[in-house]
């Protein structure tokens, strides 16, 4: 069944046009004031207007006239470009233009002649997308002169021969669009066909004619289908009774809607409700008065966008041209008077890496000194330290619980003995205490769930406990942290019910609280998603804290997530098996401040629940992706990341666990490739990534703080002055949605929106009068960037001893010493590419 509409159309900010991708299944008939283009970038599309049909094929263009009426189909997989240009628009450019309808299809030209006029038009589509995806300083005129070309070349070239006035269709137009509009605001009282009749000087039979032969529906589906819409989304976003959504909108009682939700999803309105709400509707419901467009991952699908751009603009196998743009600022700043407050730098308490059997490997042990030799953690967290493989959990021959402390005593004497003190992650089931419901997560499998035997459970975590508390004292372990499972809100890693989430925290927490109060206990360790979507961490406080149980602290993860997370059985396989599906499969943030935007609403939500009484808080995993195959991972856009997201946040939190120290791992296969995209501070053969030099440059800021502005921190130590710079520029919007074909295994700098080199002056004033040296720190392209120095190298594959040695010794930031002299003002000038780091230390001699 369909349903038809009038689509009002949202320009883009700052352009007098709508430019997006979409994929589709069905789009149902309806028609706008503007002239649309579609250019199929993947799969096929059928295309229905009034008086024909088309099927378009990848590549093919094809215009629909402003006010026709039109529907899409497609039974596959599609990716299609749309440009949307409103008659107002259009007409200040050609007063004629309302009067002239256009013949445009690709899929009817057989030559190569016809197709070259075409080629135009997909030129001009292609640099209006990468405009407005990369949005260069003035891309809006740019985007607007590509408008004034596309015109005119239509107006030459594919003019209809038959451009007669069509006042009838507008009449009956204007008719459709009275009554829908009618519908759609009266949808939720009682629709009389004969008071609208009346209204339109119509009879009753003759307006359901009219409306079945011009709409392909009968009116009261089509009223049915609004109303339908509407519910829908009460359903799944509110938890009103079944009978009031019904009452809202229109019914005439929760039989008829019963009747008329089944016959368009096949479910009753319950049960729908619990599917979705469970995560597990797998059923696509036909278009219910709306456009059924919806997301789908279009990796490289741009290749047949992108290959019609001029040489000169870009192409997918080599760089885009370096930005001419230069961003001037200036700022003056007295020393002396922005004394002020002291620093923590809590974002060096927390590191992190993969599994607990992993730390006893010998190169991960060597990264966690080196990372503990040039910045300096205090605590660190890892997955699995209940898993099988650490071999901690048994029963004997009675069935009571028998605990082996071998390698978990060898894991934290390490991790003493480097300085470190556990964060520990109370995850996650060893086999004997699975249930039926359990499953697993990661290549090297951890099974997930509710433990099967809850007493066994605290058992062994009572032992646990006990055992450390003799081995290191009472004084040692009270300073560590017990983090009680990890992202129990999403189903990945915990199948069962929230309500069992909160049994497992209050038996957990009582369990450890009875053998010494003082041991610190938290969680729940949620996704950042889940909390700026859902109520999901109040509600949890508001469970614990009405049994007495108040946590030590409060853990989030903070990925820059905008949709919701809640994979199949079939995703979660493919989770395990291939890092890249899960993840290529969630849109990236837009939102450059997102970071802020979590600890300001998780510092909401906590202070809400438990007010002045509010634990610490901490963010036990945070980075720019969640995916171990993200390819700029490696490049120096982490290094700008990382430390645009500390100082912007500096001290915010008792804790940023950067999520992870190194890329040696086992959640997922290891990739034969050096440089694969993956989440660590460093290659899984040591070598550090720009990354890991952003941490080293920021560990050598001052605990005084001076001043901060737009990519720029001062602060001072006994050693002098210190200025930390930073040249971000995000992710572009193509990337963001997973499109991968501006990027590959040795070109990754094309997928960020153009913000053009900075050159940042800051005057200081009020400095001691005397000789100073500047010592400058610089992580760019050039220098502090292994992957970079391994493309000019020529990517070799694999890498041999002497090429390794190599690359960790060449790939160091640039370090150059100038002596200066100053009588009380010094004004420090920096130019900065995009994902330049640099760090200027002002020492007095």
């Amino acid at each position: 069944m369909q349903s038809y509409t009038y689509e009002n159309i949202e320009m883009d900010d700052h352009l007098p046009v709508h430019l997006f991708l979409h994929s589709t299944h069905q789009v149902p008939n309806h028609w706008h004031d503007s002239i649309e283009i579609l250019f199929v970038l993947k799969g096929k599309l059928e295309i229905f207007t009034k008086d024909r049909y088309t099927e378009l094929n990848e590549e093919d263009l094809f215009l629909i006239n402003a006010n026709e009426i039109h529907a899409i189909k497609a039974e596959e997989n599609n990716l299609v470009l749309a440009l949307q240009v409103p008659v107002s628009y259009l007409l200040q450019i050609e007063p004629q233009i309302e009067k002239i309808s256009f013949e445009c299809n690709s899929a009817t030209a057989s030559s190569d002649e016809e197709q070259s006029k075409f080629d135009e038009l997909r030129t001009l589509l292609a640099e209006m997308m990468l405009l407005h995806n990369k949005r260069p300083q003035g891309y809006h005129l740019r985007i607007q002169s590509c408008l004034l070309n596309l015109t005119y070349l239509l107006m030459q070239g594919f003019c209809a021969q038959d451009q007669g006035p069509e006042k009838q269709e507008d009449k009956h137009r204007e008719r459709l669009l009275r009554i829908t509009s009618y519908v759609k605001e009266n949808y939720n009282r009682a629709i009389n066909i004969q008071q609208l009749a009346l209204q339109e000087y119509l009879t009753v039979p003759y307006l359901s004619r009219f409306f079945k032969e011009y709409m392909g529906t009968s009116f009261t589906k089509y009223v049915n289908a609004v109303r339908l819409d509407k519910a829908v989304k009460d359903l799944t976003l509110t938890n009103l009774s079944i009978t009031q959504i019904a009452h809202d909108h229109g019914f005439p009682n929760l039989k008829s809607f019963n009747a008329v939700f089944k016959e368009f999803y096949r479910q009753t309105p319950g049960e729908y409700r619990k599917t979705v709400l469970e995560g597990r509707s797998s059923f696509q419901k036909n278009s219910v008065a709306q456009f059924n467009y919806f997301d789908m991952n279009p990796s490289h699908a741009f290749e047949s966008l992108f290959k019609y751009l001029p040489n000169n603009l870009v192409s997918a196998t080599s760089n885009l041209p370096v930005p001419l743009t230069l961003h001037k600022q200036s700022h003056k700043i007295s020393i002396e008077s922005n004394q002020g407050k002291k620093l923590a730098h809590t974002w060096k308490k927390l590191m992190t890496v993969g599994k607990a059997k992993e730390v006893l490997f010998a190169e991960v042990q060597r990264h966690i000194k080196q990372l503990q030799r040039e910045i300096g953690f205090q605590y660190i967290r890892f997955h699995g330290i209940f898993d099988d493989e650490m071999m901690i959990y048994g029963e004997d021959e009675r069935g009571e619980v028998s605990l082996n402390f071998a390698y978990s005593d060898s894991l934290f004497d390490f991790l003493l003995s480097a300085g470190l003190k556990p964060f520990l992650e109370l995850s996650f089931l060893p086999r004997q205490l699975a249930g039926d419901g359990a499953t697993s997560v990661f290549y090297k499998k951890s099974l997930v769930g509710s433990p099967k035997d809850l007493g066994k459970w605290n058992q062994m975590i009572h032992q646990f406990i006990k055992h450390y508390i003799l081995r290191y004292g009472i004084h040692e372990v009270r300073q560590w942290y017990f983090e009680v499972w990890n992202e129990p809100d999403i189903h990945i890693f915990w199948p069962d019910s929230n309500e069992a989430y909160c049994e497992l925290f209050i038996s957990t927490f009582q369990t450890i609280k009875s053998i010494d109060p003082e041991l610190r206990v938290g969680g729940p360790g949620i996704l950042s998603l889940t909390m700026l979507q859902s109520d999901w961490l109040t509600r949890f406080l508001h469970d614990v804290c009405r049994r007495d149980v108040k946590p030590d602290f409060i853990s989030i993860h903070s990925y820059p997530y905008d949709e919701s997370l809640r994979p199949s059985n079939v995703t979660q396989m493919d989770y395990e098996e291939n890092p890249d599906v899960l993840f290529q499969k969630i849109e990236l943030s837009a939102d450059i401040e997102y970071l802020s935007r979590v600890i300001i609403k998780l510092k909401e939500a906590v202070t809400e629940v438990m007010g002045k009484d509010a634990p610490e808080l901490h963010m036990t995993e945070w980075n720019a992706t969640g995916s171990h195959r993200d390819l700029v991972n490696d490049t120096c856009f982490k290094a700008a990341y990382i430390v645009k997201n500390v100082l912007e946040n500096m001290d915010g939190l008792h804790s940023f666990g950067y999520w992870t120290a190194t890329d040696l791992l086992e959640e997922f296969k290891m990739s034969s490739e050096m440089f694969h995209g993956g989440l660590g501070l460093m290659t899984y053969n040591g070598i550090p990534k720009p990354a890991f030099y952003a941490f080293k440059l920021l560990a050598k800021l001052g605990r005084q703080f001076i001043h901060q502005g737009k990519g720029y921190y001062i602060t001072s130590s006994d050693m002098g002055l210190q200025v930390l710079m930073y040249a971000y520029a995000h992710i572009d919007s193509l990337y963001q949605k997973g499109d991968a074909s501006l990027i590959s295994r040795t070109n990754r700098y094309d997928v960020f929106e153009e913000d053009g080199a900075i050159e940042l002056t800051l005057e200081l004033t009020d400095l001691h009068p005397g000789v100073y040296t500047l010592k400058r720190h610089t992580i760019n392209r050039q220098y502090g960037s292994a992957f970079d120095l391994w493309v000019q190298m020529g990517a070799p594959h694999p890498i041999d001893a002497d090429t390794l040695d190599y690359l960790k010794q060449a790939s160091c930031p640039q370090l150059a010493f100038e002596q200066i002299e100053i009588t009380g003002t010094y004004s420090l000038v920096s130019k900065l590419s995009p994902h330049e780091v640099q760090l200027m230390e002002l020492m007095r001699l």
